[in-house]
């Protein structure tokens, strides 16, 4: 069912009126005509079932029917992400809004090629898209770019992981607490350098492997995240070894 956002907050049993570029979405591009049920979420994580009751020139009318229970996307997950080169980072916004990333946060680390100094709405507008086509009644948030030794700064994370392509760590289906919140520090393509890594340790990140291979970006951003969420949703839990 389609799924839109409303920036409000929403009460059931109300009329809702929706207009601008979710109407031209709706109406135009997907056909839908009264009668029909769409989903609708607003600001305050809320997901509610909806019926179109009136279509106008520039607006249409739906009525709230119920709140749809929310989705537990488990614990609390924030990733670092050091700037890749290009417009892999609009990839990257899109499969973390897809995994469940509670906050993702551009980083310019040695090896960062591309260096913005703020969030492009290119960026937020990506977030929403992907949001409303993957299921979630929240939205990830974007922080601004921040430099790598910035991570380590109050960072309260009860797990902290640093995905190393030269660590000797992997994960492991053995005993470990269920964590409420995990940070995650991913590399560009040049990858980390020692002092990087060194710097990560000291602030008690774990350095984890992916394999043998040297993986884009995203790829290690994808198979990371979706490894760490398998297991401590699963309540299989890891160590390194």
């Amino acid at each position: 069912m389609n799924r839109f956002f409303v920036d409000k907050k929403i009460n059931r049993d109300q009329e809702l009126k929706i207009e601008g570029e979710n109407f031209h979405h709706c109406i135009t591009v997907l056909k839908h005509k009264i009668g029909d049920n769409i989903i609708i979420f607003d600001n305050k994580e809320n997901e509610f079932f909806c019926k179109i009751v009136e279509i106008k020139k520039k607006y249409l009318t739906v009525e709230v029917q119920y709140l749809i229970p929310q989705k537990e996307l488990g614990c609390n997950i924030d990733v670092y992400q050091c700037l890749p080169k290009g417009k892999a980072i609009e990839d990257i916004i899109e499969k973390s809004v897809e995994l469940g990333v509670k906050r993702l946060i551009p980083v310019v680390s040695e090896r960062t090629i591309k260096k913005p100094e703020q969030v492009k709405k290119r960026w937020l507008d990506i977030a929403e898209s992907a949001t409303k086509q993957c299921g979630r009644n929240d939205f990830m948030e974007i922080l601004e770019p921040i430099s790598y030794s910035d991570i380590f700064r109050d960072n309260k994370s009860d797990l902290k992981i640093i995905f190393y392509e030269n660590s000797k760590n992997k994960i492991t289906k053995v005993s470990f607490d269920k964590p409420d919140s995990i940070s995650i520090i991913i590399g560009p393509e040049g990858g980390f350098s020692n002092k990087e890594v060194g710097l990560a340790r000291d602030n008690d990140f774990i350095d984890v492997s992916l394999g043998n291979t040297v993986l884009k970006s995203t790829t290690a951003l994808i198979l990371g995240v979706g490894l760490v969420k398998m297991i401590v949703n699963d309540f299989v839990n890891y160590r390194t070894s």
